[in-house]
């Protein structure tokens, strides 16, 4: 609880914002179970996040994710760490969607549930990408939710799992099938998966129509 937050002079106009990180002193818990804040510096304002609204939502898909992960009164700091590096790499520039693929990778793992990119070497026949069965598999199509799983796909999806560092170099268009298929497993596996992942196929659908019409 901030008392008094939309004062002038409270010191705390322009801190607390959406994104940004800040050092905040909080005093015990009121009777009602609120802490009481009592300082907040700003650190990082993650200001170029706001350059592109695609940035913006692949914002809000990682913090509702590292929300989902990290319930109240549990320990958090892996989680917030995460956050805090790839809000701050989308703020630095780096592109939205290979960003997402890379961040879902390192997050998935810190939860617990990163899926099995490679597939058992005793399988054989085609490639699958099952979220059911944890991800990658060969033989027979499973069931009706596994989707191909070519090699390009695995590989990229294996650097950026070991290298996040390269989705610097990667364009938005070069990683849609590898965030569907990371969407699919996110969705598959959590109960209540990101609400922010519907507007992923709006930004596309929109800037389609400016490339076309251009």
């Amino acid at each position: 609880m901030a008392k008094g937050a939309f004062r002038l002079k409270s010191g705390f106009a322009g801190v607390l914002d959406t994104w940004s990180l800040v050092e905040i002193e909080v005093g015990p818990a009121a009777k009602d179970g609120l802490h009481q804040l009592y300082q907040a510096e700003l650190l990082d304002r993650m200001s170029g996040l706001a350059n592109h609204s695609h940035q913006l939502v692949v914002a809000g898909i990682l913090a509702e994710l590292a929300e989902l992960g990290a319930p109240a009164g549990q320990p958090s700091a892996r989680l917030f760490l995460w956050l805090q590096q790839w809000l701050q790499r989308l703020s630095e520039g780096w592109p939205a969607d290979p960003s997402l693929v890379a961040a879902l990778l390192d997050g998935l793992d810190a939860l617990g549930l990163g899926p099995r990119l490679a597939a058992p070497e005793e399988q054989s026949g085609r490639s699958w990408f099952s979220p059911a069965l944890g991800g990658a598999i060969r033989g027979t199509r499973p069931e009706d939710h596994a989707r191909p799983y070519p090699p390009e796909v695995q590989e990229q999806l294996e650097l950026l799992s070991k290298a996040p560092q390269k989705a610097q170099g990667l364009h938005d268009g070069e990683v849609l099938d590898s965030r569907t298929i990371l969407g699919e497993f996110l969705h598959y596996h959590l109960e209540r998966p990101p609400k922010a992942w519907a507007l992923l196929h709006g930004q596309h659908t929109r800037r389609s129509r400016s490339t076309h019409s251009s």
